[in-house]
């Protein structure tokens, strides 16, 4: 357990029985009144996000997740197969639980799967990965900041500059789905 005023981005919460990832943190101290502490939580289960306030002199569960590096395999139907690159131990996880991280897997894909219990509650990815561009429209001269359709080697479209043309490599921020650099 732990006071609310030492919850910081990153946490994992167990609130009610449910598990929480702590997505922001912010300290209020109102002109009259208790000091709370205001928090964005992610629902690890539902991935629903939720805003939960907390009085500054509440204790909560803080829980450790075991972290554990690995690579994507393949997908069969809605089952995705990882393995750890040490001990080639597989694993299979549903589609629910990769969310949004499902659209930048690739074969190969370093990913961190978080287990509670052991079992997997959580996956994350790298910040930025870099994709190869299947198809796009030929590269042009035009505005500058202008952008066109880019469909990546794992069939996810993004944005990209108009100078990209098929066969080079992209790296895309996975938190926002966006083109960031040429690779």
């Amino acid at each position: 357990m732990i006071n609310a005023t030492q919850i910081r981005s990153g946490l994992f919460l167990k609130i009610n029985g449910e598990l929480f990832n702590v997505l922001k943190v912010q300290h209020v101290t109102p002109g009259k009144g208790n000091a709370v502490v205001q928090t964005e939580l992610r629902n690890l289960r539902s991935g629903i996000k939720i805003n939960q306030r907390f009085r500054s002199t509440e204790t909560v569960e803080a829980v450790e997740l075991n972290a554990r590096k690995m690579n994507f395999l393949y997908q069969d139907g809605a089952t995705y197969h990882f393995i750890d690159p040490e001990t080639y131990e597989q694993i299979e996880l549903p589609e629910a639980l990769l969310e949004e991280a499902k659209k930048h897997l690739k074969p190969e894909a370093p990913m961190t799967i978080y287990r509670y219990e052991d079992k997997p509650v959580s996956v994350s990815l790298a910040a930025r990965i870099p994709f190869e561009v299947r198809e796009c429209d030929p590269p042009t001269k035009g505005m500058a900041g202008a952008t066109k359709d880019a469909v990546l080697e794992n069939g996810n479209v993004v944005k990209v500059p108009l100078f990209i043309k098929v066969g080079d490599s992209v790296v895309i921020d996975t938190a926002t789905n966006s083109y960031l650099e040429k690779g």
